[in-house]
């Protein structure tokens, strides 16, 4: 069974790191900045103390970062403006580790980073190998998320690190794609339009004045359960604008008026709408 050892204390590591050990992977160790937080990271995923075979599995917070070369698999969770920093970290160690121990020479590590803009940074040097591990779901520490309903896009510069990355992804019972810097860039774009900027609306409606929030849940549970099911969001786009009900429309702005931000949203997107579905007044 590989090992695994993360890079970065934030939202992407607690949710993997948490669903690696619930399925009996050994994570063995947690590596940040921030001391402090690393050790009480390192705390909450001991409390699942063996893995499904009842061998030992402790996690431990190092500062050392050559410290994760004991573990076959070092996932970067950081900012995407660090990737290419702690990538070279790591090379400089694992050049230091082999001067010391030529142990580490014989032993191939797995280096992969979590992120869905940035593309995959390096070629393999010596028996480093680059890859990406990159969930493609919305991940925070404070609500738990079921690991098999989130898919995984991986890429790798070989066939045996591929084959790698999949086995995590089996074990965590989620779907996985191959897919080039290219295509996960694009779906990284995608998912920001609907997870990001749809947050973004959630949060302008919940300030436009509707006497119960909870109200509109079921609509947004719907809107996007329509448009998965027919695969096609154009055919099943209702709403004032795509009517061309401009009497609605101006109805909507003028309880808006004391609101700019909501009102410019929807001025925008009610234009957009318009012009798609060539309604003019």
């Amino acid at each position: 069974m590989h090992t695994v050892s993360f890079i970065g204390t934030g939202n992407v590591a607690y949710r993997l790191s948490l669903a690696f050990k619930q399925r009996g992977i050994l994570v063995k160790y947690i590596h940040g900045r921030n001391h402090e937080e690393g050790v009480k990271f390192a705390g909450i995923l001991n409390k699942i103390e063996y893995n499904l075979l009842g061998e030992k599995n402790i996690t431990q917070f190092s500062n050392n970062i050559t410290d994760l070369f004991n573990s076959d698999i070092i996932l970067l969770t950081v900012s995407d403006s660090a990737i290419h920093e702690v990538e070279n970290s790591l090379i400089s160690a694992y050049k230091s580790l082999c001067q010391s121990k030529e142990t580490v020479e014989e032993k191939k590590f797995i280096i992969a980073h979590t992120s869905g803009a940035n593309p995959i940074t390096m070629d393999n040097i010596n028996n480093l190998t680059f890859a990406v591990f990159y969930p493609l779901m919305t991940l925070s520490k404070i609500k738990p998320v079921e690991m098999k309903l989130v898919p995984f896009l991986l890429e790798a510069h070989d066939k045996s690190t591929e084959e790698v990355l999949i086995s995590l992804v089996n074990q965590l019972g989620s779907e996985y794609k191959i897919c080039n810097s290219d295509e996960r860039l694009k779906t990284h774009a995608s998912a920001v339009f609907i997870s990001n900027f749809v947050n973004y609306l959630t949060g302008l409606a919940f300030k436009a004045g509707a006497p119960n929030q909870m109200f509109l849940m079921p609509l947004a549970l719907e809107t996007v359960r329509k448009a998965f099911l027919y695969e096609d969001p154009e055919k099943v786009q209702t709403g004032p604008a795509v009517r061309g009900d401009f009497s609605t429309i101006e109805k909507h702005l003028n309880v808006l008026k004391d609101m700019p931000e909501q009102r410019e949203v929807y001025e925008f997107l009610t234009d957009k709408i318009l012009k798609k579905y060539n309604k003019t007044k």
